[in-house]
């Protein structure tokens, strides 16, 4: 069976153009550096690699994702013991809905025991990529949150006294419109990486909070509510955080028409997390 943990690429376009050259939009260098089959050095005698790209649809792609590190072992020949020298490539699944900056990572034992941090290297992989280098601009990765738990405390919690969300410089396009976005605008205009917004009151209004939830766990954002489950209980704590987006699957990813259905599975997925459903 594979698993596969969903996360949010953001791509964000170089600030300066060179005289006559026209600007890409984020999937375009996000399509282009992938494309490139980048490679890096991430740590001392391990290279990351992005291998077997293929296209999907026209907004998708497949790849692989994995590392080469050299490796020894102790063999037995002819009479002599001997170390034969190799190369390991241990190397995972990767689907991207290139629109959406949708990523979902299949987890692989031999490459992390969590998939959030392979996340993190294909990130760096993209950043130091040549063809990167030569377009200048700036890659970063986020968990998707499986807002559901969160949700259901909010909605059958008696009292909803505090709410907070917090926010990031973000290009999503299905971003919240009424928060999100002016609260990114403003983080722009500032030149501000991050920024958290809380609300206050003896019982808030539970409708614009589920929106602002669902938008923040899509981007890969947090938000959290202080709530009174009961009207004789204690206050609690709760949040989006720790409850990442899964998609499991058994079936077998080498086939063109399963990975198009693996990938129409994880937009549903997705769909879930960002629209009630």
């Amino acid at each position: 069976m594979l698993e596969f943990e969903l996360f949010r690429i953001q791509v964000y376009p170089p600030p300066q153009l060179k005289l006559f050259e026209n600007p890409k939009s984020p999937s375009q260098i996000l399509r282009e550096v992938i494309d490139s089959l980048p490679e890096a050095k991430l740590r001392r005698g391990m290279i990351w690699h992005v291998g077997n790209v293929a296209v999907i649809d026209n907004h998708s792609l497949y790849f692989r994702l994995g590392r080469i590190t050299p490796s020894t072992r102790e063999i037995y020949r002819n009479g002599k013991f001997e170390e034969l020298t190799f190369e390991e490539a241990p190397y995972t699944h990767v689907l991207l809905d290139i629109d959406l900056e949708l990523c979902a990572i299949a987890k692989k034992v031999k490459l992390g025991a969590r998939t959030a941090p392979v996340a993190r290297q294909l990130i760096r992989l993209l950043n130091k990529s040549e063809k990167n280098i030569e377009i200048q601009a700036e890659f970063e990765i986020r968990v998707i949150n499986d807002p559901r738990d969160f949700l259901t405390h909010l909605q059958q919690a008696h009292t909803v006294s505090k709410f907070w969300v917090t926010f990031t410089k973000s290009n999503a396009w299905d971003a919240d419109e009424d928060f999100y976005k002016p609260m990114q605008r403003l983080l722009s205009d500032t030149i501000g990486d991050q920024g958290k917004t809380e609300i206050e009151g003896p019982n808030l209004g539970r409708e614009s909070l589920e929106e602002l939830a669902r938008s923040a766990a899509s981007i890969g954002n947090d938000a959290g509510a202080i709530l009174q489950p009961h009207p004789k209980s204690k206050k609690i704590r709760r949040s989006l955080k720790g409850s990442p987006a899964i998609y499991n699957t058994e079936e077998d990813i080498s086939d063109d028409k399963t990975k198009e259905q693996m990938l129409k599975d994880i937009r549903e997925v997705y769909n879930r997390v960002r629209h009630e459903q």
